[in-house]
């Protein structure tokens, strides 16, 4: 036994002294995957749990009224964030000494988008589903967490600096306090409303979260300027991203509120139990991504063969996950539907069958994406984004009558594969970086190649 832990002992000093050796950026750059990593790993086994703890409460019914509602008022969560994200980040990385006029015009900006699409959601929902008045009350409640993205550009600051366990500890923060008020309604036998209420809660605990450790790291908001002529920059820049972000959350979530208005609620409800454990897995791409993307846009200075093995090496790793996750979780998909959401939600273990195979896709999307930024390309994004989305809804309307949920599972697949990978193949400018992304996808027939040839 004393050996043992000798031996242990003596591998965990050789892992320290190996990460010493690391360059500064490279430890910098693995402490923050980490961080993120383990915040999001402390959030998905919770969420899934309780997540499910509140679908076995509401049922299949109430807890497809509650997902369609939400996946109605996403139609306008782009509004709210302006989706400039990732172009706040790279103005950051790229102009540090402008950060107050930029994280001030950032934060005028999404706090304009936030009332804009909290407004639009409510006045349009009354015009599509004029007939119920409860649908309009959860959409309107649900809506109050846009206004309060607004501090979405603190995460941004935290991104470029390779900061991100203050985002980790603020998103955290909130999450526990949310938990602990989901079980105490689920005891008490809260109504649907006010499950929709901690929604929209822990948007705002989040931001004051974000408030206090962007303090804490020594920063100060009141410094923040808004500065008019950034704020048409930044709209110049980020616009594509906007209206391709909206394609990509109404084809994400046009598939829920056809189903509602097609099948019926209960339906939704049986889908969306599915969509959850599918991506509650969605945080890996992101995390590579996100973590890496300060040192993709610094390679760019670099020579291009050394740019591109670094993409492949993004995309293969994100390929490998997605792989590793269908070919781990896809056999048990019918126990772990029955397990997490008991008996009623058995008809969602085809749709999970299907819909686990889009990670592939939208996998690859996330590095997408973030290259796409890098390079000013991001009317490409918005092209693909959007023949995404009319390749879904025409999809849904064929499939859904033929296959409900089955059939909206397929519609996102198809739609899902055109929009992430194969749309770029046919533009010029982004076919080189697509042909990155097809060898990661053939990537086992390339691990079989390498076997054969050892």
């Amino acid at each position: 036994m004393k050996i043992k832990k000798i031996l242990a002992g003596n591998y965990f000093l050789k892992f320290r002294e190996v990460i010493k050796d690391f360059h500064p950026e490279n430890r910098q750059i693995i402490g923050n995957t980490g961080w993120l990593f383990l915040g999001k790993v402390f959030r998905l086994f919770i969420s899934l749990f309780m997540g499910t703890l509140v679908a076995r409460y509401l049922g299949p019914d109430k807890f497809g009224t509650l997902q369609y509602a939400l996946a109605f008022s996403n139609f306008f969560l782009p509004l709210s964030t302006s989706q400039m994200s990732k172009i706040i980040t790279r103005d950051l990385v790229q102009k540090p000494v402008s950060k107050n006029n930029i994280l001030g015009t950032a934060f005028t900006v999404q706090i304009i988008g936030g009332i804009l699409a909290a407004t639009l959601s409510i006045i349009f929902i009354k015009v599509i589903y004029p007939q119920s008045f409860y649908i309009h009350l959860l959409v309107a409640i649900l809506s109050i967490k846009f206004i309060f993205n607004s501090f979405q550009p603190i995460e941004n600051w935290f991104e470029a600096q390779v900061k991100s366990k203050f985002q980790v500890l603020a998103s955290n923060l909130a999450f526990v306090i949310i938990t602990t008020i989901k079980i105490i309604l689920i005891i008490v036998k809260a109504p649907l409303f006010l499950f929709a209420s901690i929604i929209s809660l822990e948007a705002i605990i989040y931001a004051l979260g974000l408030i206090f450790y962007y303090q804490q790291d020594h920063q100060n908001i009141r410094n923040w300027r808004t500065n008019f002529q950034s704020i048409k920059d930044l709209l110049r820049d980020s616009y594509p991203l906007f209206l391709s972000a909206t394609a990509i959350f109404i084809y994400s979530s046009i598939d829920q509120v056809m189903l509602g208005n097609m099948v019926g609620h209960s339906s939704v409800g049986i889908y969306s139990s599915a969509v959850i454990i599918c991506e509650a897995w969605s945080f890996l791409p992101f995390i590579i991504s996100s973590s890496l993307y300060p040192s993709m846009i610094k390679a760019q200075n670099l020579s291009q063969s050394t740019y591109r093995k670094k993409l492949q090496k993004i995309y293969d790793l994100t390929s490998l996950i997605s792989y590793a996750l269908i070919i781990l979780i896809l056999p048990f998909a019918g126990f772990l539907i029955t397990l997490l959401y008991g008996d009623n939600y058995q008809l969602a273990t085809p749709i999970f069958s299907i819909y686990i195979f889009t990670s592939l896709f939208t996998f690859q999307g996330e590095v997408m994406s973030n290259w796409i930024v890098a390079e000013g390309l991001q009317k490409f994004n918005f092209y693909a984004k959007l023949i995404g989305l009319c390749a879904n809804i025409m999809l849904n309307l064929l499939l859904i009558p033929l296959y409900q949920g089955k059939g909206a599972a397929i519609a996102t697949l198809i739609s899902a594969s055109l929009a992430n990978y194969l749309c770029f193949l046919f533009w010029k400018q982004t076919r080189e970086n697509a042909i990155l992304t097809t060898k990661a996808l053939f990537l086992p027939l390339r691990l079989l190649t390498l076997l054969k040839r050892n």
